[in-house]
């Protein structure tokens, strides 16, 4: 790995774990019906050495709002991202809003966005990030964040049940962000069933689809993808096994058919201890 990429992925963890102030949309997995908008921060700089942060767990209930936050630091950006999330975090945390880990990008299989890291951050309710939304010094604080990152994707859900995950340094991750094609979504999910059992063999499982979440980004197309599908593997070998199973040979027409547009990551889960 290169110097810059290495400190690219270090910054972009302190950035999103220790920085990132977004926004949620009322949106929950059962889909887009009732679009609000309210916001997040991130946990103080001081609290996170990106380098050895823990593997971690999401516990969540029915009713916390979710955020997935898909960065891409900005090449001389830190300072940037310092001053916005020390102004940010206390206003933020005030609402509840808590930051649960991070999974680093270890290989960007397919897509022109290239972010270092997916992190995971909580609000305790809907009605909580709309408060911090309302907060009169979150604009002028928004405005800076192109200054810190080149990108910054961020996934909301308010849940429709209990969330439990973890997530190990000694597995492997994948996240497929996919966007379906209006005439055919359901292929999509034919596509993730019809491949389940292959999955299975080559020593992977899902873990969590994160159904019709809102969508912010900065310097993207505005439009929400259909679903996040996160898997965990034994081994890196994992999908180039389901990829030659008689399951994917039968249902691999139902992604071309399904998917108008799709991003493909390998993530994994950073060892070591947070730091005091």
């Amino acid at each position: 790995m290169n110097t810059f990429l290495k400190t690219a992925i270090s910054t972009a963890a302190l950035m999103t774990s220790a920085f990132a102030l977004t926004s949620v949309s009322h949106a929950g997995e059962k889909g887009h019906d009732h679009a609000r908008t309210s916001e997040a921060a991130p946990e103080a700089a001081s609290e996170v050495a990106p380098a050895s942060a823990p593997a971690f767990s999401v516990e969540m209930q029915r009713g916390e709002v979710l955020q997935i936050i898909a960065s891409q630091a900005r090449k001389g950006g830190e300072a940037a991202a310092r001053s916005y999330g020390q102004t940010a975090f206390p206003i933020a945390s005030s609402f509840g809003f808590q930051r649960l880990g991070q999974l680093n990008v270890s290989r960007n299989v397919f897509s022109d966005f290239e972010p270092e890291v997916f992190s995971f951050f909580s609000w305790p309710d809907q009605a909580s990030a709309d408060a911090f939304a309302a907060h009169p010094d979150w604009p002028a604080i928004k405005a800076t964040r192109p200054d810190a990152w080149s990108e910054l994707k961020v996934y909301s859900v308010e849940l429709q049940e209990d969330l439990s995950l973890n997530f190990d340094p000694a597995k492997h991750y994948t996240v497929v962000v996919a966007w379906t094609d209006g005439a055919n979504a359901g292929d999509y999910a034919r596509y993730l069933s019809g491949i389940e059992p292959a999955i299975t063999r080559a020593g992977g499982r899902f873990i969590y689809k994160m159904k019709q979440p809102s969508l912010e980004a900065h310097a993207s197309p505005p439009e929400a993808p259909a679903q996040l599908t996160f898997v965990e593997w034994e081994s890196t070998d994992g999908f180039d096994q389901v990829q030659q199973s008689p399951e994917y040979q039968a249902h691999s027409q139902y992604f071309t058919s399904g998917v108008s547009r799709v991003e493909f990551y390998w993530l994994q889960a950073p060892q070591g201890t947070r730091a005091n």
